[in-house]
């Protein structure tokens, strides 16, 4: 498998969940609602095969191990990214982010607010700190690979 391979098989997962699991979880009232979606989300994108988990690829500051991968399609201005985790509720968290980032140029994604993003779906009360700290991280390293 090849990263293009994963980008494209990300894809319609991400659209998916962008168009009918985010009203959902937005809409939950409770936290096992919403836990349980979280959990449904992280099955939703593709795991990137064992052979693929460089741990250049690792996101520092994770509490479970957590694999970002990147492509920019610099004639568009395009960032598009693939994630992996061991623990699914990481996984589901940060299919969230990246189904509100992926496609953004360079300017959208600096100017990315992800704590106002987690808010309107109501998921901060509810994010542990070294969830939270995790989440941080990986907007950073997102954040990052902007040119």
């Amino acid at each position: 498998m090849t990263l293009d391979q994963l980008l494209t098989e990300t894809k319609p997962a991400l659209s998916h969940i962008y168009n009918e699991d985010l009203p959902e979880l937005s809409e939950a009232k409770d936290w096992q609602s919403k836990y349980r979606i979280l959990m449904h989300l992280g099955r939703k994108l593709p795991p990137i095969p064992e052979k693929m988990k460089q741990p250049s690829l690792l996101v520092k500051g994770c509490e479970s191990r957590a694999w970002l991968m990147h492509y920019y399609n610099k004639h568009q201005d395009q960032h598009f990214f693939v994630l992996d985790s061991e623990a699914r509720i990481v996984k589901g968290l940060m299919a969230i982010m990246l189904c509100l980032v992926n496609g953004m140029s360079n300017t959208e994604l600096k100017k990315f607010d992800l704590a106002h993003a987690f808010d309107k779906l109501n998921l901060k009360p509810y994010l542990s700190q070294s969830r939270g700290s995790g989440l941080n991280a990986m907007m950073v390293r997102i954040k990052d690979c902007c040119h």
